[in-house]
């Protein structure tokens, strides 16, 4: 966890130890870099970022910095985002009531990275996507509230490769084919079980 992660974690739950305060501060005088000393964390309402474009600005300068933002009634954390020079940066967390993670999602400089995944409300896994550069690069998958997959994807570089799945809630193929050499073979459709030879998007 980075000092700013964890800041916003102590400042979105002050009823937080002070051995966990303790830390923190140890931990910004040891491990902060000298030229993040101009981070701020704060509350989204008080800090009222503007946006041009994709960038987001304090005081007409990009930020860079954590934001949380809190339910009025509860008090518990409704979203953490990070910035860097404006940039979307680091991970952004969305949550549900009392606190339970609705989704997850990870930026490096403005571009969608890493391992992107969602939640329903009960808990159970919603989606789970792979980024690389902004593109999907990897597996995308998804599973419907009861926990029963309705996707399996697989991409190369934002573009499809290899195997293609669909089903539907009550677990029957909607479709499924595969990618090779540019050209899609299989079943498309419910009902057009076919081999094609269409070139990709």
């Amino acid at each position: 966890m980075t000092p700013t992660s964890m800041a916003i974690n102590i400042l979105a739950h002050p009823g937080q130890s002070l051995s966990s305060v303790f830390v923190f501060l140890c931990l910004l005088i040891s491990c902060r870099p000298p030229q993040s000393t101009s981070e701020k964390i704060a509350h989204a309402d008080k800090l009222k970022l503007t946006q041009k474009g994709k960038i987001k600005y304090y005081k007409d300068k990009p930020y860079t910095g954590g934001v949380f933002k809190l339910d009025s009634l509860s008090g518990d954390t409704l979203l953490i985002e990070n910035y860097w020079e404006g940039h979307k940066h680091g991970d952004f967390k969305r949550f549900y009531a009392h606190n339970q993670l609705f989704e997850k999602r990870s930026y490096r400089k403005g571009k969608k990275e890493g391992v992107h995944l969602g939640y329903w409300d009960n808990g159970n896994l919603a989606f789970e996507y792979h980024l690389k550069n902004d593109v999907y690069h990897g597996s995308l998958r998804g599973w419907n509230s009861a926990g029963q997959i309705i996707k399996w994807l697989n991409y190369d570089q934002g573009q499809e490769s290899g195997r293609q799945q669909l089903w539907y809630d009550n677990g029957t193929i909607r479709t499924n084919y595969v990618i090779k050499n540019n050209r899609r073979y299989g079943l498309l459709g419910t009902k057009n079980c076919i081999n094609v030879s269409d070139s990709l998007r």
